[in-house]
């Protein structure tokens, strides 16, 4: 089962590493993923995702992880604790403890990626970038992403960019009652959640489409945005209600 779990991994590294959509270059972005619930794998730093292999994760036990990032200082040597197994020479991820924090918020998360497509840079290191987060153009656009997507302020990497997504994180849940599966940095990318490698996959797809769209608006004037009592509307007819 954890030989089916890895390769399940490496295929999606795969996939985001030689997606069309120029995800990410060699080197760039990183994948987390829970191989148990207690189990997480995270790419080495200086991975090439499209070429992943197994000696490419680095693996720690996600409890203890969670509880050393509950605390301050978060000490180098309490992240090497939380370390199960590494391939030989294998360097620890900058978004370690960002993998650590939000796939640790659901259990119905397994899967995350950091990466740094140019459709979504342009925006998020635009004036614009609270717009594309914040409300939505296309009636499929709510159904694929949801009314908005979370947007946190540049941080260096690491730790306290973990922080700035735990403080942003707070206000999120208490309004949204929920994990955002699209998380937006100003700067630095995109990171996307999912339960499995289809549904990471189609929200990375979704996320492209719609940046595009967002794009394309503004440079003819626009965009012309739907109206809160429209996006309530298609999220009822969605459900049911």
């Amino acid at each position: 089962m954890a030989d089916a779990l890895i390769n399940e991994i490496l295929e999606l590294g795969h996939a985001v590493g030689a997606h069309p959509g120029r995800l990410v270059l060699a080197g760039e972005g990183a994948l987390g993923a829970r191989i148990t619930d207690s189990r997480l794998a995270v790419t080495r730093r200086g991975a090439n995702l499209a070429g992943l292999e197994v000696a490419d994760l680095v693996h720690y036990d996600l409890d203890r992880l969670s509880e050393v990032i509950a605390h301050e200082p978060v000490l180098a040597e309490d992240l090497a604790g939380t370390q199960l197994h590494a391939g030989h020479g294998a360097e620890v991820h900058e978004d370690l403890t960002l993998f650590g924090c939000l796939l640790g918020l659901d259990p119905g998360l397994r899967v995350g990626v950091h990466i740094h497509p140019v459709v979504i840079d342009q925006i998020t290191a635009s004036p614009r970038a609270r717009q594309f987060a914040d409300r939505r153009i296309a009636h499929n656009e709510v159904l694929a992403l949801g009314s908005a997507m979370l947007l946190v302020n540049y941080a260096e990497p690491g730790l306290i960019l973990t922080r700035e997504i735990q403080k942003k994180m707070i206000l999120w849940r208490d309004r949204n009652k929920s994990v955002p599966r699209v998380i937006l940095v100003q700067n630095h990318g995109a990171i996307i959640l999912g339960a499995t490698n289809a549904g990471l996959l189609g929200s990375i797809d979704a996320l492209l489409k719609y940046a595009e769209l967002f794009t394309a608006a503004s440079l003819l004037g626009g965009p012309v945005f739907l109206t809160p009592q429209a996006i309530t509307q298609i999220e009822q007819h969605h459900r049911g209600a």
